[in-house]
């Protein structure tokens, strides 16, 4: 009797570690630090949280920190889905329902940005506050307002394939070029770059498409939750001599104006990686708000 019963025991614990492993999120990985109300962090495309090491310095005596490396990027383990994005979202709405506390901030750079919209959209009271870092609700349709999703899906489904062909050099020679027309602080791009370099290939060009391609600017009325919206200005360029930083503001603005609960602004002296280009300004627009 002692055996069956020692055997049952067995198998239902078994069952049980089961059971938590299949429940484990698998479209990120996250590393906690701090102490405090929790505040999470996502980083933009093909970078590991580890962008975030300034911010978590900053705000761990205040904040617990869940810092999140989607799948797939700076060497997390990647996904076989066709919507990652999409996965990512409900996994993380999931993820932060279990570990939020009253006041809750979310930032997203990028398209940890798009996907902090996404969560949005989706989840009415996720978390108390929102920060999005240099993302739009709609990529393509920046710099022709025409755009539209079956424009990019028919013109851009290159970009699923684009990273696929690269070997280790070439795809990492690629991104630190890419990189390096994103920063102002020249100093940090090898930093970035080191995680950006391990990651997958499908995953890039998944993830860039499948945000490139879908259009929430109509989605985003449904957001009340108080949304920081940040984007750069670092002059004008020879490219575009006639883009303003007054233009700049605009056509964020124009893209967020379907939002009534989202505020746009801009931090000068900056690229895209806004909180490593100029982390001053970029962390008193941040305290300014999350202490309102």
């Amino acid at each position: 009797m002692k055996t069956i019963l020692s055997t049952l025991l067995f198998f239902f614990a078994f069952a049980n570690i089961q059971a938590q492993e299949n429940t484990k999120p698998t479209a990120f990985e996250v590393s906690i630090h701090g102490k405090g109300n929790t505040m999470f962090l996502i980083p933009g495309a093909s970078c590991s949280g580890n962008v975030w090491n300034d911010m978590v310095t900053k705000y761990k005596e205040n904040y617990q920190i869940h810092v999140i490396t989607l799948a797939g990027y700076g060497g997390a383990k990647p996904i076989a889905s066709e919507t990652i994005l999409q996965e990512v979202k409900t996994q993380l709405i999931e993820y932060i329902k279990k570990q939020k506390t009253d006041k809750s901030i979310l930032i997203g750079h990028s398209i940890g940005g798009f996907t902090s919209l996404l969560m949005a959209i989706e989840e009415e009271n996720l978390v108390s506050k929102i920060i999005i870092v240099d993302s739009l609700p709609f990529l393509a349709g920046a710099s022709n307002p025409a755009m539209t999703e079956e424009l990019v899906k028919s013109s851009y489904g290159m970009l699923k394939q684009m990273y696929m062909p690269m070997d280790s050099i070439t795809l990492r020679n690629t991104l630190k070029q890419t990189l390096n027309g994103m920063m102002r602080n020249k100093e940090k791009v090898t930093f970035v770059l080191n995680d950006a370099a391990k990651s997958d290939r499908r995953t890039l060009g998944y993830t860039m498409f499948e945000m490139m391609s879908t259009d929430i600017r109509d989605d985003i009325k449904s957001i009340k939750t108080p949304t920081l919206v940040l984007t750069n200005w670092n002059g004008t360029v020879s490219q575009f001599p006639n883009f303003t930083e007054a233009d700049k503001l605009k056509m964020y603005q124009q893209q967020y104006e379907n939002c009534s609960s989202c505020t746009v602004k801009i931090v000068d002296k900056a690229e895209h990686f806004i909180m490593l280009d100029n982390p001053t300004t970029f962390y008193q627009e941040v305290s300014n708000f999350i202490k309102k």
